[in-house]
């Protein structure tokens, strides 16, 4: 049961976590022992912090990974907890992903940006679609791309000359050619070609071959790297969550 200062915490947190990913902290729920009045509860602990136990210490605290018990004697940063436990959390949800994936699909060699996307001219690699990769990697198999709720899919292709992108929709009961200027790396999805949540496409970029694309929406609020991931596994977006999995080991 949450008690009026664990709900305290908590509220904290949500402040923390929403005003900034970066500087992400950690608030104490509770604490018992020797040290508990240097760790009143509600209290933001920074990143920096050094956190010093004794022996008997019993110290709870929530971070955007969940709450976590600390014992003492120990001596440990606040950054150092959440760290820990925001790759936790991360690993979990790549298990899962791996495991519950319909099949293998490849990495399509993105990198990671965190934070909201930023105006189509600067979308972070992580929200676009790699065209030439879908089409050569499984393109009879449909999957999901998550797009954040409010702004515009965009594709991408590593470079070429003028190109032509056929966008079939309807189950390939009309379509809309498109020409894809050389020279330019991205191209956002047409302002007046209307799509909805789970709405499938198909597309052929230079009659290379069709492969299709589900188009799922995801609210732009994520606080962290661990929200974000379970977003994208819960609407199936594996492949962007390959991205992510690949940045997060790399780091």
């Amino acid at each position: 049961m949450l008690t009026p200062a664990k709900r305290a915490a908590i509220a904290a947190l949500v402040w923390v976590c929403g005003a900034s990913v970066a500087t992400a902290q950690i608030v104490v729920l509770s604490a018992r022992g020797p040290s508990a009045a240097a760790f009143p509860p509600g209290a933001v602990l920074a990143p920096a912090r050094v956190i010093t136990l004794r022996a008997g210490d019993q110290l709870e605290i929530l971070d955007a990974a969940g709450s976590h018990a600390l014992s003492g004697p120990a001596t440990i940063t606040a950054g150092q907890i959440t760290t820990g436990t925001k790759v936790a959390a991360l690993q979990e949800i790549f298990r899962r992903a791996n495991a519950n994936r319909p099949g293998i699909a490849a990495v399509r060699g993105f990198t990671l940006d965190e934070g909201k996307p930023a105006p189509p001219a600067e979308v972070p690699p992580l929200w676009r679609l790699d065209v030439v990769a879908w089409q050569q990697a499984e393109p009879s198999d449909a999957h999901n791309f998550c797009v954040v709720r409010g702004h515009a899919p965009v594709l991408t292709r590593s470079g070429g000359g003028d190109g032509r992108l056929v966008i079939y929709q309807d189950g390939g009961k009309s379509s809309r050619t498109l020409a894809w200027p050389a020279g330019s790396r991205d191209l956002v999805w047409p302002s007046d070609l209307a799509y909805s949540d789970g709405q499938l496409f198909t597309l052929n970029l230079d009659a290379a071959g069709a492969t299709q694309v589900r188009w799922r929406t995801i609210a732009p609020d994520a606080s962290s790297l661990t929200e974000l991931a379970s977003a994208l596994l819960d609407n199936g977006c594996y492949d962007q969550l390959d991205t992510l999995q690949s940045q997060v080991a790399a780091k």
